[in-house]
């Protein structure tokens, strides 16, 4: 099971760097910038989003599901093997309780988070709930009770979330009204070994907080169905099939013997005998080895084991070019890589799904979380792509380039269209040259009422960018490989209208065409004209 499972883990897992934000529209152009570098630069290195994707998929690779809470500053994985208690056929369906140990410094720690506070629906400080507890621990999985002794103390906590009557939340008597609420409880100090419930935090809660996640979901089931378990009956087969062989195996390595010379074993010591060590038999008397291996049986047995192997290869999508291993004797290299292209095409399918989730938790939560922290004063080292660095070179450019013209037409300077070009052109080097890294500054407040509307690409699920690339290069190769005939070719009538069907057809939109079929293509010819004088225009800058 584990390297089709480790498989499963490297064909589906997303990397961060395969997670892109980019502007819906280009009037948002200057947001998404922003947004996109703090991403990049602050928010993925300090809350380590890299180490909650690979727990998201690798918990639901192992379990069949995942569960996510939105925590504080980046997602957690709340871990299925915790539950104490759930709805066994919809996770989310009802109530549910989550089993947690704390040391007692670790459980100080969430007295900031308001946990012990008689505010928040409290019955008991974290301090007293120390003072309570003892150096035991519940086995994980077992329902008999049993504990083990620990090293030092380690409080159990329990946190219950899902629809609960507000008598819950109010101690009141209404049992009639529910609503979504959060409870983390302990059970300490009770008389004649009964223990008292305690509560340390209670509150309402958003339903939004929780998301869960499966692959391949079952009806009626409280999680889907996991690659490890999708795997039991071939392991299960494996192992029985394995004893039974290891059996063959050591029978033959046994060496009965057998002779008819009654005083043989009572002469010769056989177990403590030395190589080459001549023995002795009575006169015409003889001596064998007693047949023990079984060859035949043992490879009925290895046979069995490999076609199991090959069935969870089956079930796992895990051919052997996936797993490293050499594939038969004669395949063609154009069937090799064919071979390793329809192998990957279930993880590819897997991975776009999962994909669809990150984007869900992506919008809810961190985008969220980003718009709220660049509304505060934030300043940071940002590392610019050739994109990047070239939106922002135009735009200063533009605007210092404005502001120099506008200083010599107060003194009195005529500016031609050729000088702005020249100004222009230096600023916009002048700041290329500067390098990559740049200090980011978002003022406060700045972006307050900045419309965010940014797309989400993982891993080209929403919009294959590579291929799209790819078309918009071959589509400019097309075109500059001869401009004047493509100029002409586009004056005739039903080609445009053909060029436009082409541009549908690739996903692209001809509407960001239009200027460049509308231009003259045709080289201009060279001849004398005066100056035209510069007439001042605002660059539009993005926010």
């Amino acid at each position: 099971i584990e390297p089709i499972l480790n498989l499963r883990y490297r064909n589906e897992d997303i990397e961060v760097k395969n997670i892109t934000l980019f502007a819906k529209n280009d009037g948002r152009r200057g947001v998404s910038f922003l947004i996109n570098r703090y991403y990049n630069d602050v928010y993925i290195k300090e809350n380590n989003l890299d180490e909650f994707i690979d727990k998201l998929g690798e918990e639901e690779i192992d379990l069949g599901g995942v569960l996510v809470h939105k925590g504080d500053e980046v997602p957690e994985v709340l871990p299925l093997q915790s539950i104490a208690f759930a709805d066994q056929t919809d996770i989310l369906g009802g109530p549910f309780g989550l089993r947690y140990n704390f040391k007692p410094s670790k459980l100080r720690k969430m007295a900031s988070k308001g946990w012990g506070d008689k505010k928040n629906g409290a019955t008991i400080t974290i301090d007293e709930l120390i003072a309570s507890a003892d150096e035991q621990k519940q086995s994980s999985g077992l329902s008999n009770k049993k504990t083990n002794r620990t090293t030092g103390k380690n409080i159990e906590i329990y946190i219950v979330r899902g629809n609960l009557p507000e008598a819950y939340l109010k101690d009141n008597d209404n049992m009639e009204d529910y609503y979504e609420q959060i409870h983390i409880v302990a059970f300490y100090g009770g008389k004649e070994g009964k223990k008292n419930g305690h509560t340390l935090y209670r509150k309402k809660a958003e339903e939004s907080d929780i998301k869960f996640y499966s692959s391949k979901p079952l009806l009626g089931r409280a999680i889907g169905k996991g690659g490890a378990e999708a795997l039991f009956n071939e392991q299960i087969w494996t192992n029985f099939l394995e004893i039974h062989k290891h059996k063959l195996i050591e029978s033959a390595s046994k060496v009965p013997l057998w002779t008819d010379d009654e005083g043989y074993a009572n002469r010769q010591e056989i177990v403590d005998m030395e190589n080459l060590e001549i023995t002795r038999l009575r006169e015409g008397a003889r001596i064998g080895q007693v047949p023990t291996a079984a060859p035949t049986n043992i490879a009925i047995f290895q046979n069995s084991v490999n076609d199991w192997f090959n069935n969870a290869q089956l079930v796992g999508a895990a051919q052997d070019p996936l797993l490293g291993r050499q594939s038969y004797s004669g395949q063609t290299f154009k069937g090799q890589e064919r071979l390793v292209i329809e192998g990957k095409s279930i993880h590819e399918y897997r991975k776009g799904k999962k994909a669809k989730f990150l984007e869900e938790i992506f919008r809810d939560w961190i985008i969220p979380k980003i718009r709220k922290e660049i509304l505060k004063d934030k300043e940071f080292l940002g590392k610019l792509n050739p994109d990047e660095m070239e939106f922002l070179a135009d735009n200063i450019a533009s605007r210092k380039a404005n502001e120099e013209v506008r200083k010599r037409l107060i003194s009195g300077q005529l500016t031609t269209k050729e000088n702005f070009d020249t100004i222009k052109q230096q600023i916009r080097d002048k700041f290329l040259k500067a390098g990559e890294r740049r200090k980011i500054k978002i003022i406060k407040d700045e972006l307050k009422d900045a419309e965010i509307d940014i797309e989400i690409n993982i891993e080209g699920k929403q919009k294959d960018l590579g291929e799209l690339t790819n078309k918009v290069l071959s589509i400019f190769q097309f075109i500059f490989s001869n401009p004047q005939g493509f100029s002409q070719v586009m004056q005739i009538p039903g080609m445009r209208t053909a060029f436009n069907d082409i541009l549908e057809f690739s996903n692209i939109s001809p509407a960001n065409f239009q200027s460049l079929l509308s231009v003259n293509l045709n080289p201009p010819q060279q001849q004398g004209q005066p100056q035209e004088q510069l007439q001042l225009a605002q660059p539009q800058l993005e926010k």
